[in-house]
Parts: C-alpha cells; sequence; structure tokens
C-alpha cells in the first residue's frame, strides 16, 4: 500500500486498513470467510496472470550457481518461508475447536492451505530468481512487486505491478483480519465476556498505535522479522504446542495407571 500510494503517510493508511478489519471482525466469522471464498477467486487468477506473461522472460541461467550459499544460510532463509506459510497459521487452531463442526474436513483444508502457500512462495521465489537474478531479488524490499514491472507484452499489457499490489493488500488484510479476530477473542475469553465485539474498537485504537510505534523503519522492521521476530512465531507456533502435545500424552499416561475406584 505505501508503494502505491507513497505520497500517503502511513498512519491514515494504517487507519483505513484497521478500520476495514475492525468492519469484519464486528460481522463475525462467517462473513470473513463468505468474503474470502469470493477474493480467492480473483486472487487466483491475478496470480496466474502474473505468472503467464512474465515466463517468457525466465532465465534458467540466473539459477546458477545452485546450493552456492553454506547450507546453514539456506536453513536459516528458509526458516523465514517457513514462518509465514505455516507456523503463523497456528491461529486458527484458536478458531477450529469453537467454531467448526467438522474436525476431519478442516483438518485437511488447514493442510492443503499450508501446502499451497508454500507452492505459491516457491513460485514467487522461482521466479524473482529467474527473472531479476539472485542479486536484483536480494537488494530488492519487495522483488514480487518489481518483477510484475517487469512485463512487457506486444508494449500493449505493461506496468501491471497494481495487481501485484491488490494480491497483498488482499493477503495482508484477511492475515491481519484473523489475528486480530483471535485476540479479541481470546481477551473475551479471558474475561468471561459474553461477546467480543466491544472490545473490536478499542482493540483497534491499541492496534493502529502499535503499528506505528512498534517499527519505526523498514530497516527495523527487517532486522526484527529476522531475529526476535522469527524466535517468538517459533515459540508460539512450534515450541508451545509440542509441549502441549506432550504434556497431554503424560497425562493421559498417567490417567491410565490410576486405578478404577470399586
Amino acid at each position: 500500500m505505501v508503494i502505491l500510494l507513497n505520497r500517503t503517510m502511513v498512519s491514515e493508511l494504517n487507519i483505513l486498513l484497521a478500520i476495514i478489519i475492525v468492519m469484519g471482525v464486528r460481522l463475525g466469522l462467517e462473513t470473513i470467510a463468505r468474503s474470502a471464498e469470493v477474493l480467492i477467486l480473483f486472487c487466483l487468477i491475478f496470480f496466474l496472470f502474473l505468472v503467464f506473461f512474465i515466463s517468457p522472460q525466465v532465465n534458467l541461467d540466473n539459477l546458477q550457481p545452485v546450493f552456492e550459499a553454506e547450507p546453514k544460510k539456506i536453513v536459516q532463509t528458509s526458516l523465514s518461508f517457513i514462518e509465514v506459510t505455516s507456523v503463523n497459521a497456528i491461529v486458527l487452531l484458536m478458531i477450529f475447536p469453537a467454531f467448526v463442526n467438522t474436525g476431519l474436513k478442516a483438518k485437511k483444508f488447514f493442510l492443503i492451505g499450508n501446502l499451497l502457500g508454500g507452492i505459491v512462495i516457491i513460485i514467487f521465489t522461482f521466479l524473482c530468481v529467474a527473472v531479476l537474478g539472485a542479486y536484483n531479488t536480494g537488494i530488492e524490499l519487495y522483488p514480487g512487486y518489481v518483477l510484475a514491472k517487469r512485463i512487457n507484452i506486444g508494449e500493449f499489457i505493461q506496468r501491471i505491478e497494481a495487481l501485484m499490489g491488490t494480491l497483498w493488500i488482499i493477503a495482508l488484510y484477511y492475515k491481519a483480519t484473523i489475528y486480530f479476530y483471535v485476540t479479541v477473542l481470546g481477551f473475551a475469553q479471558i474475561f468471561n465476556l459474553k461477546d467480543y465485539r466491544p472490545l473490536t474498537i478499542p482493540f483497534g485504537i491499541i492496534a493502529v498505535v502499535i503499528s506505528i510505534v512498534i517499527f519505526p523503519d523498514v530497516i527495523y522492521q527487517q532486522r526484527w522479522d529476522t531475529t526476535i521476530g522469527l524466535m517468538f512465531s517459533y515459540t508460539i507456533g512450534v515450541f508451545l504446542p509440542i509441549l502441549l502435545i506432550v504434556v497431554y500424552a503424560i497425562r493421559r499416561k498417567q490417567l491410565k495407571k490410576v486405578p478404577e475406584e470399586p
């Protein structure tokens, strides 16, 4: 959004996005899901459109040499992609037990969604490196946006980076909406409130303030995402679930050992 509206203050964009997020959360989970079913089709069309028109510029020589970096560096970089596609999806488990009746079906689509997210990341990374080169991909803040700028079919279909911006905005909206929804829902359960909606506006204001204060600049955000943010996400999304599983297994084993009362 900042790239497309570079003359607009970041605070104004954050406030507009927060208003839409609060509106969606107040309308309920079903409204969010139904709108996602519609917009996911447009996202798929835009994505295929981008892949189709940028494919003629793919240069496989840009992929060489393969595995030039050390294995440690490759693993560290892969952790960031895994975090984006899979680890942060742990927040959906706050919704499944309470609002999803068909557990097996939900589990199936949860795994499919994670798989598709990983495939999209792989395709985007492949296209960026194959078209822009490894160096240009590394120095660009948003290589996918630059990739869309390179599309030029017959001097007619060109400068369609707005489609990439549209994909980002839609994906960012639903990601932020799910995070916001589970946050207010969790606090409503902690304080034993009958309805979470009274919390949406105060938490929306807090979210806007935090979004402006927590990251003073892009460089700080990138450093935080690859250090503290990465550890925080893996603690919440991997370590704590594994710990809960281990505790549950131990408790279950202990309960089996307890003799039944006559």
